[in-house]
């Protein structure tokens, strides 16, 4: 169950952010965001995002989401902007099962910022999320 539950919420996300005009403007390429689990295969093209989610707890199903952002440039002004358009996108974002709330989720920020690099073109921006209050066995979530 907890398996499930985890690949509806990342499924629910992937989707959010990744059919957002504004923020493909920002990180897409080829139209395209780049969005890939646990890590991003070797020599992937920038930029592109990174996620991760724990295993839900019971029986309050917490579970902490990390997603970083990679993006290669002389300066963060534009990783800078993905970020605070992400936020505005996840921000209190509430995850329901259809068009009902049972089974809800709500993404809350828990902090975020850059990450030393060797490359001083590489910008690499990592969040972590709480989603909370995910009560039932999800398995297609939409987002609201």
């Amino acid at each position: 169950m907890a398996v499930e539950t985890g690949q509806a919420i990342r499924a629910a996300i992937y989707t959010r952010l990744t059919t957002d005009t504004a923020l493909k403007a920002l990180i897409a390429q080829s139209g395209t965001i780049h969005m890939h689990r646990v890590m991003a295969p070797q020599d992937s093209p920038f930029p592109y995002l990174v996620d991760r989610l724990t295993a839900p707890r019971w029986p309050l199903m917490v579970l902490t989401y990390f997603l970083d952002l990679w993006y290669y440039g002389e300066s963060p002004e534009t990783p800078d902007a993905a970020i605070e358009r992400i936020r505005t996108l996840l921000e209190n974002w509430r995850i329901t099962t259809g068009a009902s709330e049972v089974g809800a989720g709500r993404m809350l920020f828990f902090s975020g910022g850059y990450i030393p690099s060797d490359n001083d073109m590489v910008w690499h921006y990592a969040t972590q999320w709480t989603v909370d209050g995910i009560s039932k066995r999800l398995t297609s979530l939409v987002g609201t």
